[in-house]
Parts: structure tokens; sequence; C-alpha cells
């Protein structure tokens, strides 16, 4: 009997290793920020992509596309509005489940966190008051250049570039690195087409875009690196809104027929 009982308790443990390893092998998961809710982080000042309106409520493309994903999941949408240099370390710190922020695929965030599959095309452009005689990116030696801290934008004037410091001015937000080229401060802003056209349509006396397609870029959503099981549902949910035409419907009303006063 003893050495059954014996027997037994090796069983039980060798088992027990087996669906312990099992777990291990099987996507990585985290608990929600608060259940029944999909939260998600966003820097809400990024138009047409996301904006928070004078109610406190949000709206934009990724608004509503990260509604319709959080409904795929059987949740509701919950954003959560962070400056955009410290989102990757706040969805880190379990601030949020997921960000959402026209954020781009690059191998540098790649380290740090996942990335959904593409949901945006997008690309950098040169904007310049209307009077400027700058035409592209190569006269920009000796002007001072506005972009987004912490965005592509950011890396593009530094890496590829090569633009002194004393010629970038950082800014939290696109919309006001626009209103210090207005007031004179910068001679040029280079940030993400899609974001700059309704700002320099809305202001034709004041701005002008004179170079595009800088670079090309993939949006992406932002995942933890420990919840890999949210990155599959989210792809699959991406993928199924792409497929029944939800995707194009926002897409049709935030970006090609984008109303900041709606």
């Amino acid at each position: 009997m003893k050495r059954i009982g014996q027997i037994s308790v090796v069983l039980l443990l060798i088992l027990a290793l087996v669906a312990s390893s099992g777990c291990a092998t099987g996507p990585k998961t985290r608990k929600l920020v608060e259940d029944g809710y999909l939260t998600i982080g966003t820097e809400a000042f990024f138009p047409p992509f996301e904006i928070r309106k004078a109610d406190d409520s949000f709206y934009g493309f990724d608004i509503a596309l990260g509604e319709a994903i959080a409904k795929e999941l059987g949740l509701k949408a919950k954003f959560v509005d962070t400056d955009f240099a410290s989102i990757i370390a706040s969805l880190n710190a379990g601030k949020f489940d997921i960000a959402m922020s026209a954020m781009t695929i690059t191998e540098e965030r790649k380290k740090s966190i996942n990335f959904s599959d593409s949901y945006f095309k997008s690309e950098l452009c040169l904007a310049v008051p209307v009077g400027s005689t700058i035409t592209t990116v190569d006269e920009l030696k000796g002007k001072i250049v506005a972009v987004q801290l912490g965005t592509t934008s950011d890396f593009y004037v530094t890496d590829d570039l090569g633009i002194e410091e004393k010629y970038i001015k950082r800014y939290a937000h696109a919309p006001t690195a626009f209103l210090d080229m207005k007031n004179g401060n910068v001679d040029a802003v280079i940030n993400d087409y899609p974001v700059s056209k309704p700002i320099v349509d809305s202001e034709p006396g004041s701005y002008k875009i004179v170079q595009t397609k800088l670079t090309e870029e993939d949006y992406g959503i932002a995942v933890p690196k420990d919840n890999e099981l949210l990155l599959q549902r989210i792809n699959a949910a991406l993928k199924k809104l792409k497929e029944n035409g939800t995707y194009d419907q926002i897409y049709d009303e935030y970006i090609v027929n984008w109303n900041p006063d709606k």
C-alpha cells in the first residue's frame, strides 16, 4: 500500500508538471484592467484619429474602430487620454489593455510591445506657412522644424535628416505645432499626412503641404507582450471588420468625410 501511495504521488507530480508545461506553451494572457471593458490608451488630440470633445467624449477613426473591436470581443470600449510620449510605458504598467493612437509599427517599439496587424497605411509630409519658399526637406538646413514628441516625425528629423537639436521644436500635440508655425515661431512642421491634411484644409490661408511620402508607415494596435491571447483576438476582430464592411464605413466617415465639428 505504501509503495502504491508513493507511486500515486509521483504520478500526480508528473501530471502536474505536464499540465503546467502545456500552459506555458499556450498564448500568454493577463486580466483586463476592468471587467467587461476593453480599456484603450490614446492621445486624444490627433484628429482625425482621436480627439477629446468639450463634453469629454472621444471621437475619431481610432475611437470608432476601437469601439467596433471591443464589440467583437463582447466588451465595451473605455478610453484613457494619455500623452503619446508615455503611452507605451503606461501600457506596460497596466494602465490600459491596449493602445490605439495612430501608432506606427517600428522595430524599436516592437522591442517592448507587440503590434496587431496593420490597420492603416500612412506617411509623413512637410507643411510650411503659405508664404514660405521651402518646397522640400532638403531646404530645412538652419530652419526651425516642429515635430510631435516621441513620434516617427521626431525620429525622422533626427535620424534621417540629421537636423541639429537646436533647430528642432518638439510638441506634445501635433495641432499645437501647427499653431506655433502660424504664430511665426517655427518654419516647418513634419507630421503624419492624414493628420496634417485636415489641419491645412481648415486654414488654407495659413498653411500648405509642399512634400508628401517622406516615409511609408503602417499603424498598429499596441498590446503588451504578456497578453498574446488578446493580440490574437484583436487580429481576428480586425480581419472580420475588414471583411464585413465595418472598417470601410469607419474609414469613409472619419478619413474621407472627416468633420471636425461633428
